[in-house]
């Protein structure tokens, strides 16, 4: 295999990890936010979440950050890759590592 198809592998491989990571964290989003406190529950009884679940919340801090760290190294791959052959830039990389950084500083200080 040469080092063109090699780099694209690793870049592959990161890429699916990291995207897996971002779906995995919007699962515990949907589980760690608070409950939407609707007036139909409210009325019947129904018990309602209005806080974060402390546990789940740390949990999805932890995997954001590790999405954001798995994003980096596939940029600095990329960036290898860009300047050693002549390989592109892969647009999803940038991206995630923007949107898991930004939703990690969102937990981190607002939360």
């Amino acid at each position: 295999m040469s080092r063109l198809g090699l780099l694209q592998v690793i870049l592959t491989i990161l890429s699916l990890l990291g995207w897996s990571l971002a779906i995995y964290a919007l699962l515990i989003y949907g589980e760690a936010r608070p409950d939407r406190a609707v007036g139909y529950f409210l009325s019947k009884g129904v018990e309602v979440r209005f806080n974060w679940d402390p546990v789940l919340t740390v949990k999805l801090e932890y995997i954001i950050w590790w999405c954001a760290g798995v994003s980096l190294l596939n940029l600095l791959v990329n960036f290898y890759a860009k300047t050693t052959t002549r390989m592109g830039v892969w647009f999803n990389i940038p991206l995630l590592l923007l949107v898991s950084l930004s939703a990690g500083l969102y937990i981190r200080f607002v939360i």
